[in-house]
Parts: C-alpha cells; structure tokens; sequence
C-alpha cells in the first residue's frame, strides 16, 4: 500500500483528491499497487468542506513528515514552508510530487541532489504547463537526443490579456479586470504580467533539457506591462502577432535563455495559440520540431500532471529504477547575457512632423549597421501633434540596438522613450 500525504488543499489540492478518488481503480491497475490518501494538511483545514473519515486532517503542515505515508505530495507554492517541508521529507527517506515551479526553479539544484543521495523520488511534471506532458516527454522521450531549443507560450494569464487586447480591442488595464474576473489572474497580478511565472517554467525546462544548474538567477526577464494597444494594432497591420514567449537555445557550450512579448509571425502556429491556452516546441538534433499543446494551468489540468508522476514514483520503486527525475546537473554552461543576443526588432517613437526625420533616424541605424525590413509611419493619434513612426529591423546584437536607440532619444524631434519588442525567429 503506497500511502500518499497531501500538503496544500486549495484549488489544486482539491482537485487532485477528487481526481484519486474519482480513479482510484485504474489509478491503482496503471501502478500494480494499491494506493490511498491517508492524509490532507492546509494551514485552514478548518475552513474545507471535504471530509472523509478514512483521511486524517492536520493544519500542521510540517508534521505530515512525522506520519506514515510513503509520497508527499506538495501544492502549497512558494519557497519558504514548501522548502522547509520537501527538503524534511527527503532526510526522512520520503519521495515528493510537487506542482511548484518556483521550488523546482530557485531550490531544485539543491533538492535533486539531496534526492539522488537519499534515493528518494521527486517528480514534477505539473510544474509546468499544466497537463502539457513537456516534462515526461524529455525525460523519456526525447532523453537520447541533444536539445537544440525550446520555445513557447507557457503563462495562460498573459496569454489570455493579450488576445483579449488583440481580439476584443481592449486596453490593458481592462484585459487584466476581465482575467481576474474570469480567475486567469490573481489579486495581485504580478508574478504572471511581469513574466516571473514563465521564468520559472522556462528554467525547469532548461534544466532537463540541457543538464544544467537552473539557469533562473540570470535570465532576462519582461513582462507585458508595456504594451500598449497602439502595439497590438501595429504589429497586426505588419502581419504579426504579438505573444508572451519563453526561450531557450543551446549553442555549443553557450545558453540563451529568456522571457518577453514578442512578434509572431502571423504564419508561425505559435500566434494561434489564444486565451490561456499553452503551447511549447521542441526542436532536437534528430526528431526535428516538435509542438505540445494544451491546458496549462487549473486545477483538473495541474491535478492530472500530479497523478501521472505517482506512475513514475511507482516503477522507481518497484523496479529500483535510477528515475532521470533524480539526477543533477552534469554540464556547466555560461548563460548568454541579454546585451550579446541576436534578435530582428520591433520600433515604435513619437516625432514631430517635421522634414528630415525619418532621414535622420535611418542614417543612425545604417551607422550601427542595422537596416530596416518595413517601416510604417501613421497618422498623429487624436488630438495630437505627433506622428507615431513603427518599424522593424533586421536581425542585430541587442548592445547595438540599444546604443542606437540612445542616439535617436536624443534627437531634437524624437519626443519620448523608443518602445522596442522582440521579434520571435525559431530558425
């Protein structure tokens, strides 16, 4: 009897119990053993409406680890008790199922590890992308082969604002109500707007696909705060979309990963991805481009990523198998700082309409040698006198974009900051 310990019963705790109970019996065929939950922990038990006589209740979260059950199963989020909690269950020989991104992202290093010592089992597949079966696929799947990029969109809350601000012509500021509404978005919106959510996922992935510490520390990170639906109307009338994307490549002994909106090209099947829906491709040396897509976030989705690892846990055990999920860092590659990679982008500032200023902005990109693919320049916006230039570059390193765009600052008719938006190449 494998007896399982869930700390944390909010919405995905939840489902993940109604999920066990509700396939308990092919739950227990898929494993060859029998399988129950003999304890819920949450720090306001006393407030949860689920009750079972078979299940013991505790608001002591830490002491779960005192008790019987084999897997602890972790949906609490964050890094402090989460920490304290895994971390426990490890010395005590217990294996861990967690859906916590920012755990795997900032402390996995130091946990994987500390599992590979105790032979101890920690999965966690729903940490990333919901019921999207990125994880298992390159642990198993793609395990034989070298990772050239990964590439998506893997926040459903940015997602889901900027279809709204491209499809319904809302502004920002009323896609994020419409979100929280909805419950896309949280209270406090900034852990997924400001792209720390994404950066999470995007590490974890890195982590598995290149063998590498998580890179997360040094990432680049941006959010969608900036953009504006003058953008999202811009980038359209040039044939592209404008999304949320995480991105990693392996060049070598180099890695580049990074968070940011982006242009996409209306042709690439990454702009078609809307709401909160995720999607991640996957390119390798020898199985070509691969597209995963699916619900990545809630509580079905998340919970039914929780029960697929409790498969995984099950042939570690029964077969003594050394499970990928346990092992560490193996290679030790530098991370590509922001300012040395290459990218085509996009250019949005404010002029007066006066002669010679176009002439003056394009002699200043020739003379950082970056040329321009289109250019538009529209109408002043209501009751305004200046003119909204747009344009979008060949592909150039972002130090030298970012001196040429400080040249053009400073020019006497450029009025403002130049808004600037990566432009998404999967080549």
């Amino acid at each position: 009897m494998i007896k399982i310990g869930v700390c944390g019963f909010g919405t995905v705790g939840q489902s993940f119990v109604d999920h066990v109970l509700a396939y308990q019996d092919k739950i227990i065929e898929n494993c060859g053993r029998e399988i129950c939950i003999s304890i819920i922990a949450d720090r306001s038990i006393e407030k949860k409406k689920f009750k079972s006589e078979s299940i013991q209740f505790t608001s002591d979260i830490l002491s779960v680890n005192n008790s019987d059950c084999d897997v602890i199963v972790e949906l609490i989020g964050g890094t402090d008790i989460a920490y304290d909690l895994v971390k426990s269950a490890i010395l005590k020989k217990k294996s861990v199922i967690t859906a916590n991104k920012a755990l795997i992202a900032e402390k996995g290093d130091e946990l994987l590890a500390l599992s590979k010592e105790n032979n101890t089992y920690i999965g966690y597949e729903a940490s990333v992308a919901g019921a999207i079966p990125i994880i298992n696929t390159l642990k198993h799947n793609m395990l034989n082969e070298s990772i050239i990029s990964l590439s998506g969109i893997i926040n459903g809350t940015c997602n889901y604002i900027l279809d709204q601000m491209s499809s319904e012509r809302k502004g920002f500021k009323e896609a994020l109500n419409s979100a929280q509404e909805l419950g896309y978005a949280e209270a406090d919106p900034t852990f997924d707007i400001g792209g720390f959510d994404a950066a999470h996922k995007i590490s974890i992935l890195s982590m598995i696909a290149f063998e590498i510490p998580s890179p997360y520390e040094n990432i680049h990170i941006e959010g969608i705060e900036s953009i504006d639906s003058m953008d999202i109307d811009y980038a359209n009338e040039l044939g592209y979309k404008i999304k949320h994307i995480a991105t990693a490549r392996s060049n070598n002994s180099l890695i580049e990963c990074k968070v940011h909106p982006a242009l996409i090209n209306k042709k690439n099947i990454l702009s078609k991805i809307d709401g909160v829906m995720n999607a991640v491709r996957t390119v390798g040396d020898k199985f070509g481009t691969s597209l995963l897509y699916g619900h990545g976030a809630g509580g079905a989705a998340t919970a039914s990523a929780v029960v697929s690892n409790i498969i995984d846990y099950c042939i570690h055990v029964d077969r003594n198998v050394k499970n990928i999920s346990n092992s560490i860092a193996v290679h030790r590659k530098d991370l590509v700082t922001i300012e040395d990679t290459f990218n085509q982008y996009y250019l949005r500032m404010f002029a007066n309409d006066v002669p010679g200023v176009m002439a003056n902005i394009t002699s200043t990109l020739a003379k950082h040698k970056i040329s321009i693919e289109a250019v538009t320049q529209h109408e002043p916006l209501e009751n305004e006198k200046l003119i909204p230039i747009v344009m979008i570059t060949n592909s150039v390193v972002f130090k030298d974009m970012l001196s040429a765009i400080k040249k053009i600052e400073s020019m006497d008719n450029i009025v403002g900051k130049v808004n600037l938006i990566r432009v998404f190449n999967d080549d």
